[in-house]
């Protein structure tokens, strides 16, 4: 009786090691900004302030979530972001806008000196994930004020979809969520190019 006491504690712990060896190994995932050589700024005249940007509370997790069917979330423990995708939102349209706007400099949220800024990036995200069949989506409702808070870009709604290439492939996922981040940031900088312009005239 006392040999087998002591031998049920010990299968149970053998058990136990082996039930997480098991376990499938954390993969983590970033997210990228426009492929774009460095270049020089040279004589910067905008000052372009990204943010801040509402976002939902399930973008400051490491899990990368996804979309099922009847409102259901499916949050993977075993396939993470390197960084919480809110944080990487703002670095990530920074480096976009400073590839794409000519002579700027694009800062992040949150700021040191908001009062330098001549133009500010402001809204609000709804969505940000992708849904069952990998199609990544942002949905985003933003805007563009000046240093004095009046609106250069009217406040918008917009949807932006990018296709993986298929469900579960969380690198092709990752790819599509950079990408629609790609065409936001694109139609950000097309509209505040032509809203300084007309300020111009």
């Amino acid at each position: 009786m006392i040999a087998t006491r002591w031998h049920v504690p010990a299968l149970l712990i053998a058990l136990a090691a082996g039930g997480c060896g098991s376990s499938p190994p954390v993969q983590y995932y970033d997210l990228e900004a426009l492929e774009t050589g460095y270049v020089d700024d040279g004589d910067t005249f905008l000052r372009i302030g990204v943010g801040p940007l509402r976002t939902p509370d399930y973008l400051s997790r490491s899990q990368i979530v996804t979309r099922g069917t009847d409102s259901k979330v499916i949050v993977d423990d075993f396939n993470r972001w390197v960084e919480p995708v809110d944080d990487a939102i703002y670095r990530i349209v920074s480096e976009n806008l400073d590839s794409l706007v000519d002579d700027a400099v694009v800062v992040a949220f949150p700021y040191t000196h908001i009062a330098d800024l001549d133009y500010q990036l402001v809204g609000r995200i709804s969505r940000f994930d992708a849904g069952q069949d990998g199609t990544a989506v942002l949905q985003i409702q933003w805007g563009v004020i000046t240093s004095r808070d009046e609106f250069v870009v009217q406040p918008k709604r917009a949807r932006y979809e990018a296709r993986a290439a298929q469900a579960g492939d969380y690198p092709a996922l990752a790819r599509a969520m950079s990408e629609v981040l790609q065409q936001f940031s694109r139609d950000v900088a097309e509209s505040l190019q032509a809203a300084v312009s007309r300020a111009g005239d």
